[in-house]
């Protein structure tokens, strides 16, 4: 059978427009990959240096990851094979990153003395700040020595927390910050430099006095973390705290962070294992809750725990303290 010259005649636009359709897929597709990996990018290799990079930083290396995915996919059935090979390409990247250098999937080997271990959690209440109920049915369950809250207002509610848990815990609230554990607990001076966003505080453990530097950062999207990270560096430098923990809205490997002082490490470096972010609890995408040990401080098991009851998972620190030196 031989096909009529009107037949073919008629098949000429609708190949134009499919032609059409695919540049525009291609067009798009090239752009939203280059866009994606691009703003990743940079604020990888730049992180918090600069304003504008600090904000391509707040881009997760995992959705940059689902991003060049869903591009590679969506280009290769649309019929566009080099824009869909670039995206696939493209797409190992963040996804190695994400797999292997932002997360460790091997537990190190612990350094402390599970004998003489400490517990600590450190956990953001914000969503339930108010009520001291649920705050004190997830927090029991941990069988912490010490316990860091931050965003947690009133200080009739820490109390609260604090008398639910034991006649054996004290509380120490400063402005949003408390610190509720096992022995005494004192505020040894507010941070003039960061009034409300970090305190250090002495506690009279069951394995002799420590010092935690409790820090509580802005959460504002668009506000550069790095001059509060630089004093919270400065002040960790002077004070030389056991232990720096809290909330501090700022990825682990942030230039301030990522960099700390001599004899300082993070707690998931060194006793932690799997996905590493803390918020928002239920799908975490952000590792900005952090828990940092001193040159004193010997790790024995770091974990993220998902409660239900916040938007952060609470972090749950397994320590021992070295012994002082010999004569």
């Amino acid at each position: 059978m031989v096909d009529r010259p009107g037949n073919q005649g008629a098949d000429a636009p609708c190949a134009q427009v499919a032609r059409s359709a695919r540049t525009v897929a291609a067009w798009l597709f090239a752009n939203v990959t280059v866009g994606a990996f691009g703003v990743w990018a940079v604020g990888e290799l730049f992180r918090d240096a600069f304003s504008l990079t600090g904000l391509c930083f707040i881009v997760p290396s995992s959705f940059a990851s689902a991003a060049l995915l869903v591009a590679a996919l969506l280009a290769y059935a649309c019929g566009c094979r080099r824009v869909a090979g670039a995206a696939a390409l493209l797409w190992l990247l963040p996804t190695f990153w994400l797999l292997f250098v932002e997360n460790q999937w091997i537990r190190p080997r612990p350094r402390g003395d599970a004998r003489a271990a400490l517990r600590l959690v450190h956990w953001n209440v914000g969503p339930v700040m108010d009520h001291w109920e649920p705050i004190a049915q997830a927090l029991a369950s941990m069988r912490a020595d010490a316990y860091v809250l931050s965003e947690i207002v009133r200080p009739e509610v820490s109390s609260a927390v604090a008398k639910a848990l034991g006649e054996e815990f004290t509380v120490c609230h400063v402005r949003q910050i408390a610190v509720i554990a096992r022995g005494a607990v004192k505020l040894a001076r507010p941070d003039e430099r960061m009034p409300s966003r970090a305190y250090l505080i002495e506690w009279q453990s069951a394995r002799g006095p420590l010092s935690i530097l409790a820090v509580d950062l802005p959460s504002r999207p668009f506000y550069s973390r790095a001059p509060w990270l630089r004093q919270v560096y400065d002040r960790v430098t002077f004070l030389r705290p056991d232990l720096v923990v809290g909330d501090f809205n700022a990825r682990r490997r942030a230039h301030w962070l990522g960099h700390l002082p001599k004899g300082y490490a993070h707690a998931y470096d060194e006793a932690g294992v799997g996905w590493c972010y803390s918020w928002p609890d239920g799908f975490p995408l952000w590792d900005i809750d952090q828990c940092i040990l001193g040159p004193r401080i010997r790790p024995i098991r770091y974990d993220l725990v998902s409660t239900g009851v916040s938007d952060h998972r609470l972090q749950c620190f397994e320590f021992s303290v070295a012994p002082p030196p010999g004569p």
